[in-house]
């Protein structure tokens, strides 16, 4: 029988092994893509490239992607760099009223927006960036600087779990209305996609659920949701045995569903109540105190429906639904996908974005801190910070600040405009510093020749990319 498969290499005349050069050529030309790596989850065929893309052009309907999910945040964070630019243009007064000139409803939001960033004394500054980190940053205030307190002073595992489970539970409810529209927005994509003899049924009991509840409010939809919904929709997948995208859709549907009736607010009360009733509470608060506190966030705290924030999403949802005109739609949706990167459980760092006008100079700021950079040592926190900002006379700045035990370390980077002035930048600002009570340790002031990149300045962040992490 023939060597088909051409076992053996050939033999010469002086009987030593020679490379067949024909085989050589062939081997080096099919060009593998498919190295192992036993630190990485990878695709099947080990091949490389967009998945995200490939799938979305292969198949229009996928609703859910397989992407890692770190992996998603990672690109989401990148594409968030051009977040204050397309802030930048946005807030340009000029820029504003051309884009929403055909919008009259948008007028007086206008004119709230411009009133809400306009400041006239240093003192007014202050107030304005305070109550906008208050409200960017959820969990910030005296009464969940209380909590770590508690957590940091009492290392019980039932007083962690005490807390952590409260924060769980508080986390979910305040999220309850943005929950409630993710898990709107999948039923829309399971019904898109289900067989039409199963519609009706399930479009009867989708009537029965409440879109529009008070956050913490979730008994009814809670009922809806596990004596009906779910229920039918495990029914539907094991009876037509459709594994696909309905199936995903149905998994990340429950995964909402298990957070928002976490959310419950009688829950919430439970776990307070268990919360005081661990060693050193009344030591970090004043029970009545607690209590008053506990009812501000239930109630949302002072912010109100004119607030800064409130009038900036109303605007930029009208700019996604095509007020400012079809053209500038995809602009929009940018911007809420951008500031969507806040609400990621991967994101380590406060991000804060703090644009406003002080006098005739128009600013746009943009936050990156890192509270506990490295831990906790034994000279205290060590806060990590990248402050962005655009000067609309000058240009940008990007400053990296380490600051430990009252001690600061800064790296300034400055337009061009402002090269020949280093010298001065740096005695003035280490002089703010020393007028503060910060010891400034180093300060070296540079011409901003590119923009720092969050994962550059927060290395920590890519590095757990290399952990194994994938969707639903």
């Amino acid at each position: 029988m023939s060597n088909i498969l051409q076992v053996t290499n050939p033999v010469n005349d002086n009987g030593r092994n020679v490379i067949n050069t024909q085989t050589k050529n062939l081997t080096e030309s099919q060009q593998l893509q498919n190295p192992v790596d036993p630190t990485r989850v990878v695709r099947a065929d080990g091949q490389t490239g967009n998945r995200t893309g490939d799938a979305m052009s292969e198949a229009a309907n996928i609703v859910v992607d397989y992407e890692s999910n770190y992996g998603a945040f990672i690109k989401r964070l990148g594409e968030g760099q051009e977040l204050p630019r397309l802030l930048e243009q946005f807030f340009q007064a000029e820029n504003a009223s051309v884009l929403f000139s055909g919008d009259e409803a948008a007028a007086p939001l206008l004119e709230q927006l411009f009133s809400a960033m306009q400041m006239n004394s240093p003192e007014e500054l202050l107030a304005f960036l305070q109550t906008q980190m208050e409200q960017q940053a959820k969990f910030s205030g005296p009464f969940f600087d209380g909590l770590r307190k508690l957590l940091s002073e009492n290392r019980s595992d039932a007083a962690r779990e005490a807390v952590l489970s409260f924060l769980r539970s508080y986390n979910s409810m305040s999220s309850g209305a943005h929950t409630l529209k993710q898990m709107k927005a999948l039923t829309e994509d399971i019904g898109r996609l289900m067989l039409r003899q199963f519609k009706g049924e399930y479009q009867d009991i989708l009537d029965d659920m409440d879109w529009d509840a008070a956050e913490g409010q979730t008994g009814s939809n809670a009922a809806v949701l596990n004596q009906r919904l779910i229920p039918f929709l495990a029914t539907y997948i094991s009876r037509t045995h459709d594994y696909g995208p309905v199936r995903s859709a149905v998994m990340l549907f429950i995964f909402h569903s298990v957070q928002y009736e976490e959310g419950n607010q009688d829950r919430l009360m439970q776990l307070f109540d268990r919360l005081m009733r661990i060693r050193g509470f009344d030591q970090v608060f004043d029970k009545e105190e607690a209590y008053g506190e506990l009812g501000r966030l239930l109630s949302g705290g002072e912010k109100t429906e004119d607030s800064f924030a409130d009038v900036f999403s109303k605007l930029v949802g009208r700019g996604a639904d095509g007020a400012a005109g079809l053209e500038n739609i995809q602009q929009f949706y940018n911007i809420m996908n951008g500031m969507l990167v806040n609400e990621s459980v991967y994101l380590p760092l406060v991000h804060l974005l703090l644009p406003f006008r002080f006098g005739e100079e128009q600013v746009m700021s943009e936050m990156w801190v890192d509270p506990d950079s490295e831990g906790e040592g034994a000279e205290g926190r060590r806060i990590k910070m990248l402050l962005k900002f655009d000067i609309r006379s000058l240009g940008r700045f990007d400053l990296v600040l380490v600051m430990e035990n009252r001690q600061v370390g800064m790296q300034l980077y400055v337009p061009p405009v402002l090269k020949e002035r280093a010298e001065h930048i740096s005695r003035d600002v280490t002089g703010i510093f020393r007028k503060s009570g910060f010891r400034v340790e180093q300060l070296l002031v540079r011409e901003k020749k590119s923009d720092l990149k969050v994962m550059d300045v927060f290395p920590e962040i890519r590095e757990k990319e290399r952990t194994i992490n994938v969707r639903i």
